[in-house]
């Protein structure tokens, strides 16, 4: 067997015909700057080729049915291992997709409720037992000899004379006697049920035509007490009281005798079926009674539950699902807010979204809408801000049943209800309803979500308040916990309530089994750093890095050796604490026999590694060569290695020789306190570069993403975006305007790109379209651009590729026969501007492109922007959608950057910047942000990275910890300051990297 994995001849993306021999069964860490050739060699070559080779090994009719993977390029590969890629990726946005759902914690936890769960009542909370028609027969037995026992199937409640009918069905049915609210009758005679004798009860909803009075059981989530309810077909409209009457079968009545138990249980089992498994004993003259229910379900008040499986517990299910929400734990209601945008109107003047509620003259909401200002006394005409608050309560919410007088507006059209009373429910509560009945008939409507959206928000859903399943399912508890209790824990508190709990009584085996699993992957996910996450989290809320640390625990899970591991920066969005948890899980791996390839930047990360290689020497076209490779001490040792140079100390990323000074000008936000936030109040000075930190799950996400950038986009463009719970947020006005800059895509086409981002794509075009030739010709700018005919090849469509899919085998994309791949037809590259054609100046490198454009001044300076970032390796036509994160963010910090204005003051809020990039990178970032705090702006970053926090001039560091172990503000100051604190984790790893003198 091989001990290395030999590639040879790869020549994949930028790769330079690399050779290389990696280790097996080793940690191995490729390193070098943003764009070198990592991802090409681990990705698109190791890890392509080891997939193309498993897939081959498929039946073609397998293969059908699995995207296929092309074949790198690459002469050969020797030693290959089945090969699993656990990338960061963008994970789905699906709400019905949680930490639980991801990982197999939810499915074992559903299973041991449904396994071991102990049912109680929905109504009296009692314990429910399973008893069946043998176990009931011998508690009777045991009865002394002799007793006289009474057996009853409880049948129906009815309504009105409905009891009628329902006796003389019983009579065909071989029963004799009833009992009626209590009270004996003999169906022989004919009965006359006096009012004055029976009890009264509200009425229930009445029964579907031709429904049997014994069909079906009562369903958990009804509050129905019997097995069927009905009522009399006429009497009576709804919310008339009408007269109940209770009514049992009586089956047989028997005398306890051992020689008699075959008798005894053929009465038991007749009583069981007439009562659709309820059953009353009474016993010895009716002195006393006992109820049964034969299965599962309460005997007191006749709530039964099915047999529970895995499904039980699924909210994903529609059976289990709460019938509001379904399954989802949100609903959409009415925001107050947002159905008066702009409150300085009056209500004749348009206050109101004109969607949701019109008040025209000839409408029926004018007549209400006029009533009401007659009957309270207000006017129409006042500002809605200025109303009384009881009046704006009753215009949302309505006159809370009394009725008031329709009134004809002036200049309305008369009509007949004017005049008449009615109750108004009010503006919210009507949307509300009809928003319901909306959803009930499952409608599609374009136009309707759309004003929908406009005056409707997310909210917790009113009926499960955010549990996601039916009201009986969380009425079934292990160790006194349900099920949605104990999703919300964090793992850590999940992990040690399970293991505390003793054996269940409940098929203990079995519970025992599963709980050893659960336990096993929750200890997974903490090891990893996971362990403030709860399984109820959703999906979407992760961030890269947690959702392939995630994934990684599946893979540790499985305990496989043999394989070969390929994993993309595990390591974004962890603290420098818990990266010693996520280097033990990577040893871990590699320790069971496995080969762990990382394509990572983290210094810690690449000194706990066995074998380094470094791809470089620089970006794009100056990379895809081996520049050096071996241990720590190898590659420090290397003067080739700018890695080394780093982990040596040669070169580093010096402090600021001054940090700039905080001013009076601040944003103040008070009463933090959404998820986990504790009720915070933070000051984010303003014209200084802010770093929030703290540890992984610690809130920073949450009072930087979630409360104040909604907040000041809520106040200053879109009133719609709503923030997460707060009390206030002072010094709005002191700012311009508020720019997010995350790692979300910068397009989902291939026809989208860096030059079209940024926005200097249409300058190139008029300067085509500028040339003499195209002036001849009479082109316009459109004539050079791929999205638009008469300029493109139309063979490809201006894709420059033509992909041909295959059944079975990967799909094959080749360069349009016609267009070569330029995109253009032949004689829109017959324009030539300085000697390159349109299709030329799209496969410029950035770096050329500036050099080629310098006569032209704002497209060189917009390309000489994106390469002070360090992008100046790609191509200005790189398709976006194969743009990293952290590539994608950088294109978006050089479009502000290009046009940065000075004295603007604007907030750039930036998250996690240092995502893919390598050492000798963040220092042309830094520079960059420090060009826009120079030009008067605030740059608000949420890092991890030491060097980037040791540069800031103000640091606001969250925690102690993650989940509910963090929201509190630790210490918040200068760098130095946080060092200095000793409750700080972040102070803790940050006091190395700064002078002893200042850190003390």
């Amino acid at each position: 067997m091989r001990e290395t994995i030999l590639i040879r001849g790869a020549r994949e993306n930028n790769l330079k015909n690399v050779t290389v021999e990696i280790p097996r069964d080793k940690l191995i860490v490729l390193t070098g700057l943003s764009g070198s050739g990592k991802s090409s060699l681990a990705f698109d070559t190791l890890y392509a080729e080891a997939q193309r080779r498993f897939m081959e090994s498929l039946s073609a009719w397998t293969r059908r049915f699995v995207q296929q993977q092309s074949r790198p390029k690459v002469d050969a590969i020797l030693g290959l291992s089945p090969v699993i890629s656990i990338e960061q990726k963008t994970i789905t946005k699906n709400p019905r997709s949680t930490v639980g759902t991801m990982t197999d914690v939810g499915d074992y936890l559903r299973l041991l409720y449904a396994t071991s769960g102990e049912a109680h009542c929905l109504r009296c909370d009692a314990p429910i037992p399973t008893v069946s028609l043998n176990q009931l027969a011998e508690h009777l037995l045991a009865l002394p000899e002799g007793t006289a026992v009474e057996l009853c199937a409880p049948v129906a409640k009815v309504y009105g004379e409905e009891w009628s009918y329902l006796f003389t069905e019983l009579r065909t049915k071989g029963c004799r006697r009833v009992r009626v609210n209590g009270e004996l009758r003999d169906l022989a005679d004919e009965l006359a049920l006096e009012e004055e004798d029976l009890s009264v009860s509200d009425l229930s909803p009445s029964p579907s035509p031709g429904r049997s009075f014994f069909a079906g059981k009562g369903e958990p989530d009804s509050d129905s007490p019997f097995p069927s309810e009905v009522r009399t077909p006429g009497g009576g409209g709804r919310g008339e009281r009408l007269r109940a009457y209770q009514v049992e079968a009586v089956v047989d009545r028997v005398l306890v005798k051992r020689s008699q138990a075959k008798q005894l249980l053929v009465a038991l089992t007749d009583a069981a079926k007439l009562g659709e498994g309820f059953v009353r004993c009474r016993f010895d003259d009716e002195k006393t009674e006992a109820r049964f229910y034969v299965g599962f379900g309460c005997p007191e008040h006749r709530l039964t539950f099915v047999e529970r499986e895995g499904w039980y517990f699924s909210f994903n299910e529609p059976e289990s699902a709460c019938l509001t929400c379904s399954g989802l734990g949100t609903y959409l209601r009415v925001h107050t807010g947002l159905l008066v945008p702009d409150p300085s109107r009056s209500i004749l003047g348009g206050a109101f979204v004109k969607e949701a509620f019109n008040v025209d003259k000839n409408t029926n909401n004018g007549r209400i809408i006029w009533g009401l200002a007659a009957h309270y006394g207000f006017s129409l005409e006042t500002p809605f801000a200025e109303l009384p608050e009881a009046i704006k309560d009753i215009l949302f919410w309505g006159t809370k049943g009394e009725e008031i007088t329709l009134v004809l507006p002036p200049g309305g059209r008369d009509d007949r209800s004017v005049g008449r009373k009615q109750k108004f429910a009010g503006v919210a509560t009507q949307i509300d309803r009809w928003y319901r009945w909306y959803r009930q008939k499952q409608e599609s409507n374009a136009n309707t979500e759309d004003w929908l959206r406009k005056v409707m928000v997310e909210t917790t859903c009113p009926d499960c308040q955010g549990v996601r399943l039916r009201r009986s399912r969380t009425r079934i508890r292990f160790g006194g916990t349900d099920i949605h209790t104990l999703s919300n824990l964090t793992l850590a508190d999940a992990a040690a309530f399970l293991r505390a709990l003793p054996s269940p009584a409940r098929s203990p085996e079995a519970a025992r089994q599963i709980l050893q699993a659960i336990l096993s992957q929750l200890e997974l996910l903490c090891d990893i750093g996971l362990d403030y996450l709860s399984l109820s989290r959703r999906s979407g809320t992760l961030s890269g890095g947690e959702s392939q640390r995630i994934r990684l625990s599946a893979q540790i899970a499985s305990e496989l050796m043999g394989m070969l591991y390929v994993l993309d920066e595990p390591s974004i969005g962890l603290h420098p604490k818990d990266n010693e948890k996520l280097i033990a899980t990577l040893r871990r791996l590699r320790d069971i026999g496995n080969t762990v390839i990382v394509v990572e930047h983290d210094t810690d990360t690449i000194r706990a590694a066995d074998h380094i290689l470094e791809i470089g020497p620089g970006p794009g076209i100056h990379g895809g060569e081996v520049v050096a490779s071996g241990t720590v001490a190898e590659l420090c040792a290397s003067p080739d290695s700018l890695t080394g140079a780093f982990l040596s100390g040669r070169r580093e990323i010096a402090l600021p020789k001054v940090r700039r000074a905080i001013g009076d000008d601040a944003l103040v936000l008070t009463g933090a306190r959404e998820n986990n936030l504790k009720n915070l109040t933070v000051r984010f000075p303003l014209g200084v570069f802010i770093a929030v930190t703290g540890a992984s799950g610690s809130g920073k996400s949450t009072l930087v993403n979630d409360i104040l950038h909604k907040q000041l986009y809520n106040k200053k463009y879109d009133s719609r975006v709503l923030a997460g719970a707060h009390d206030s947020l002072e010094g709005i006005e002191k700012i311009g305007d508020v720019i997010e800059i995350d790692q979300s895509p910068i397009g989902r086409s291939p026809r989208s790109n860096p030059a079209t981002y940024v926005g200097f794509y249409d300058d190139i075009r008029q300067l085509f379209a500028s040339v003499p030739l195209s002036v001849e010709r009479g082109y316009s700018a459109s004539r050079f651009s791929f999205n638009v005919k008469g300029g493109r090849c139309e063979e490809c469509g201006g894709e420059g590729t033509i992909t041909t899919k295959l059944n079975f085998m990967p799909d094959v994309e080749a360069p349009c026969h016609a267009c070569k791949g330029s995109r253009y037809n032949a004689e829109t590259l017959e324009v030539l501007y300085n000697g390159k054609s349109i299709a030329d100046v799209l496969a410029m490198s950035i770096e050329d492109g500036a050099a080629f454009f310098t006569e032209h001044k704002k497209i060189a300076h917009k390309l000489r922007v994106l390469a002070d970032l360090g992008l100046g390796y790609l191509t200005l036509g790189h398709p976006a959608p194969i743009l990293s994160g952290g590539e994608a963010q950088r294109v978006k910090l050089a479009t502000e950057l290009a046009k940065i204005k000075r004295g603007a003051k604007n907030l750039y809020i930036l998250d996690e910047p240092t995502t893919g990039l390598h050492l000798a990178d963040i220092q042309r970032l830094l520079d960059c942000l420090n060009r826009l705090v120079d030009a008067g702006n605030t740059v608000l970053v949420i890092e991890h990275h030491l060097d980037i926090i040791k540069c800031a001039d103000w640091v606001l560091d969250l925690g102690p910890d993650g989940g509910k172990n963090g929201g509190t503000m630790v210490v918040e100051g200068t760098p130095e300051t946080v060092a200095a604190c000793p409750e700080s984790h972040t102070g803790r790893f940050l006091k190395a990297l700064l002078p002893p003198s200042l850190s003390s």
